[in-house]
């Protein structure tokens, strides 16, 4: 093989060398780019289950609370100020809704 031709292949063998390389490098970075984002993304929806359980919670004792507050016992001596009573099981009232013309 003359020296030219030695050269050329040399070249050549640095040049896919260098080329591999740099696919190599270009895959991890966009892989480390990647894990990178899903860290981030994993870390809000932790964030975002943490905060679901506390509405979930105050939710739940808010609607306890409003359960309590219609209960007869604290409605019906508020009813009793108003002037008003609690209806008796037997009784039956009909209301007369006139319809819109």
């Amino acid at each position: 093989m003359p020296a030219t031709n030695r050269q050329r292949v040399q070249v050549r063998g640095r040049h896919f060398v260098l080329a591999w390389t740099i696919v190599f490098l270009a895959a991890t970075g966009a892989i480390v780019v990647r894990q990178r984002a899903a860290y981030q993304a994993g870390r809000r929806v932790d964030s975002l289950r943490i905060d679901r359980d506390r509405l979930r919670e105050a939710r739940a004792d808010l609607q306890s609370k409003l359960a309590a507050l219609k209960s007869r016992p604290v409605l019906g001596p508020k009813i009793a100020l108003l002037g008003l009573r609690t209806a008796s099981d037997s009784e039956v009232v009909s209301l007369r809704v006139e319809r819109a013309r």
